[in-house]
């Protein structure tokens, strides 16, 4: 078969049939991933970004080429998840700038767009590495001109492409020795071929088929839903308080306000002190802080009469009373019942659920931007995973929108307490960054299969360790795990370890852990955390 123009009604198809194709496959994309843990979701989050663009493309049948890849560009771009679905967009968004105003396309146009959306790409990853998806799609673009130039066919063009690329595939382990270790290709670069295949078999059949025939995955949801109107809470008054003084003690200020609540969190350095607490005597709670030092920043919120109000308001409807704008909001990404108190306690207005594995999309984040009231608004991603995809937000929204590129949870605690409310959000966003890059993190899962990496011989279901964004231990159980990093992240300098367990660790289990943790570095002072996270046993800071 031989075609000579596709229209926008062909694009639409053709997306449509390569998300499908990358949907079969996307378990086999996931687990080409390089590190062997249950958040390996490359194909899921190119699946996701997909699905958003056709629902897009749908929307504009019997428009022009131009229109609907504009529209499927859009919509790829608000669905975005991940880096691999924030680097797909890119790919669409140059092919719409070169297919805008055209009714139809040739074989040469379509090489050209492919090329654009190459280069787009390129531009938006601020280091780029030879070896990913980016190496793919160049050398498919490149391989789709030189055979548009000689056929002039779209289905030979395209067929090139696929060609070019998969052969470009197999040699990313020679490019990213990381690849090699592990005994992978590219996974970004496979779920792209499975996409062009799908594509090209939705051009060669000429029929149309129901995306909603196909399931759909739900789409990541924000921490904003009706509460039960009987919620009775024990403790009535959340109070935060910053303690500004000499020579500060946690662990002291800690022993004190235990008793007086529930909910206590007590972080920071010698001189400042975060304290957020849930007490139905707060003012027992602040008495008991100015023997410390000076208080400021004073917050008593009533809970139980919030989630009366809430309740009213949602169900008569009524708008919400308005209020002076704060001058910064926060919106962060979190999983688990427990992260996702702290990071509340801490002062996001807005969590978004998900993470490790569900990277929310584009659209999540905005929306989750357009919940807080707020003249502008600080991101912290929570995940490598996840920064590409905020920073997609700072294009889409009329607010000032800055990105906190924090990969874990536990940079996001220690960032959080840098973050003033009142400042210039240029100032605060860099403040909170270099805070950031004070603190060791790392984090304990399993292998979901068998790998080699860092001269460690991983078998699937074996503990392992990440340090940082790289895999460094292997051990036979989540504890043993937690001690090997924690030997390679404290040296004489470390002044707090903090420890947050998940779901699938009972609190004796964590407790007996914290005692072995606290003979291990006894100068330390040792902060341990219910996090309810999943698929991560443990979730580890030092400072």
């Amino acid at each position: 078969m031989s075609l000579t123009y596709i229209n926008g009604n062909d694009f639409v198809r053709m997306v449509k049939y390569g998300c499908i194709k990358l949907e079969h496959n996307r378990d086999s994309v996931d687990l080409l991933n390089v590190f062997p843990v249950p958040d390996g979701d490359t194909g899921t989050n190119m699946y996701l970004t997909l699905l958003s663009a056709v629902k897009e493309g749908e929307k504009n049948y019997g428009s022009s080429l131009g229109k609907a890849a504009k529209a499927i560009s859009m919509g790829s771009l608000m669905g975005a998840r991940g880096n691999s679905g924030v680097i797909l967009s890119q790919v669409f968004r140059g092919f719409a700038r070169t297919m805008e105003g055209k009714e139809q396309a040739d074989a040469i146009d379509l090489a050209l767009a492919l090329r654009s959306g190459s280069e787009t790409a390129y531009e938006a990853v601020m280091k780029p590495i030879e070896g990913t998806i980016l190496t793919v799609i160049r050398e498919i673009a490149r391989a789709c001109e030189i055979e548009a130039k000689k056929k002039k066919d779209i289905v030979s063009t395209l067929m090139a492409g696929i060609q070019a690329g998969y052969t470009t595939l197999a040699r990313t382990p020679a490019m990213l020795p990381i690849l090699k270790e592990a005994g992978v290709v590219d996974a970004g670069g496979q779920g792209l071929l499975f996409f062009l295949e799908g594509a090209l078999e939705g051009l060669i059949e000429e029929k149309d088929i129901l995306l909603d025939d196909y399931r759909d995955l739900s789409p990541t949801s924000l921490i904003n839903k009706k509460s039960d109107s009987k919620l009775q809470i024990e403790f009535q008054y959340c109070t935060e308080v910053l303690i500004k003084g000499m020579k500060l003690d946690v662990k002291d200020i800690k022993d004190h306000l235990a008793p007086l609540g529930d909910s206590m969190l007590v972080v920071g350095d010698d001189e400042l002190i975060k304290v957020h607490i849930h007490s139905n005597h707060p003012g027992k709670v602040l008495e008991s802080c100015l023997q410390w030092g000076n208080l400021s920043d004073i917050k008593i919120n009533n809970m139980q009469e919030e989630i009366h109000n809430h309740i009213n308001n949602w169900e008569e409807n009524q708008p919400e009373m308005t209020e002076p704008l704060a001058k910064i909001g926060l919106v962060a990404v979190g999983a688990g019942d427990g992260i996702i108190k702290i990071l509340k306690s801490l002062g996001v207005n807005v969590i978004v659920e998900g993470g490790q594995t569900m990277n929310p999309s584009t659209e999540d984040l905005l929306n989750a931007c357009k919940e807080v009231d707020a003249q502008s608004i600080i991101i912290l991603p929570n995940n490598s995973n996840i920064i590409m995809t905020a920073l997609q937000v700072k294009q889409l929204y009329d607010k000032v929108v800055e990105i906190v590129p924090s990969r874990s949870v536990m940079q996001a605690i220690t960032a959080l307490i840098a973050f003033n409310p009142d400042g210039d959000i240029e100032v605060v966003s860099a403040a909170m960054s270099a805070e950031i890059e004070q603190v060791k993190y790392a984090e304990v899962t399993y292998a979901v299969r068998d790998s080699s990496i860092n001269g460690l011989e991983i078998k699937m279901g074996d503990t392992i360790g990440i340090l940082g964004d790289n895999i460094t231990v292997s051990a036979a159980n989540p504890a043993q795990a937690v001690e090997k990093l924690i030997q390679k992240m404290i040296d004489n300098n470390s002044q707090l370890i903090t420890i947050v367990y998940g779901q699938d660790i009972n609190e004796n289990e964590a407790s007996e852990l914290g005692e072995k943790i606290q003979e291990m570095a006894p100068d330390s002072e040792l902060d341990m955390h219910y996090g309810g996270q999943p698929h991560y046993s443990y979730l580890i800071s030092v400072e």
